[in-house]
């Protein structure tokens, strides 16, 4: 998919202009791509179906088309809008199947909201599908990864590097569907937004394959989201493609930088 650009009023008369582009590949390891992804104003998200469950397809696909269906497009979005989205997503997943390999899936995204008039993006995870911003030059990890690997990071046990070389580093705490039930909460970080901005939404197929810093170097290299996306999953079949891999870039092109009078 190629840059694909909007603009958007919010209701406190913030204006943003957005640009997105989307990549996914099966990878060099996969017969079929089990990841999905949506991108449609106030929403940029990607699922990816839960490895070794039934049908992770089917329900990564689920999860994109509930999000999709819940929020209205063009429009900012609202804390209570977005959590009821994910709450209709997880009940969707659910149904899907029940018991050891019940089909299931992560998620992760930005939703535009307003604050106090300002936009910021809700940044929202479940599982270990992350996203990522390069804002003002600084690179962060802005979601945080249901897993495993990221509690022994946590206790201190682990370092980030060492984690990586883990064996059971894709075991995850939290899903929509499979184990974790028709009842699940996203975690949820809301962040000021800059013009420039850049945003990045990736599936574990990705983030297994590149480090840090790998992800920040073809983010900061000043091309279109398009190239981006294109670039990032490339560099994720170099290095290995052990996995499916998705993309999705999303640039904060406008923003304005005061904040409008409050009455």
């Amino acid at each position: 998919m190629g840059n694909e650009c909007v603009e958007a009023v919010g209701p406190g008369g913030s204006r943003v202009v957005v640009a997105h582009a989307a990549r996914t590949d099966v990878g060099r390891r996969r017969t079929h791509n089990e990841d999905s992804w949506g991108a449609s104003f106030p929403t940029y998200f990607v699922a990816d179906g839960m490895g070794g469950n039934d049908a992770g397809d089917v329900a990564s696909r689920v999860v994109v088309d509930t999000m999709c269906d819940s929020l209205a497009p063009g429009e900012f979005t609202t804390p209570a809008l977005l959590s009821a989205a994910v709450s209709r997503a997880a009940l969707a997943v659910a149904a899907l199947g029940t018991g050891s390999r019940a089909p299931g899936s992560t998620l992760t995204g930005i939703a535009f909201q307003e604050y106090r008039g300002k936009p910021c993006a809700a940044v929202f995870n479940i599982g270990d599908s992350r996203t990522y911003l390069l804002s003002e030059g600084s690179f962060e990890q802005i979601s945080v990864d249901h897993s495993e690997v990221q509690e022994l990071i946590d206790a201190g046990y682990v370092t980030d590097v060492e984690a990586r070389a883990l064996p059971h580093r894709n075991i995850i705490t939290r899903a929509l569907g499979g184990y974790s039930g028709p009842v699940v909460g996203a975690d949820v970080h809301l962040v000021p937004l800059n013009a420039g901005d850049r945003f990045l939404l990736c599936s574990d197929g990705l983030s297994d394959e590149l480090d840090d810093e790998a992800i920040a170097t073809v983010l900061a290299a000043g091309r279109t989201a398009q190239r981006t996306a294109e670039l990032l999953v490339a560099a994720s079949l170099e290095g290995g493609g052990h996995d499916n891999t998705t993309a999705v870039v999303v640039d904060c092109l406008q923003v304005p930088t005061s904040l409008p009078a409050i009455p």
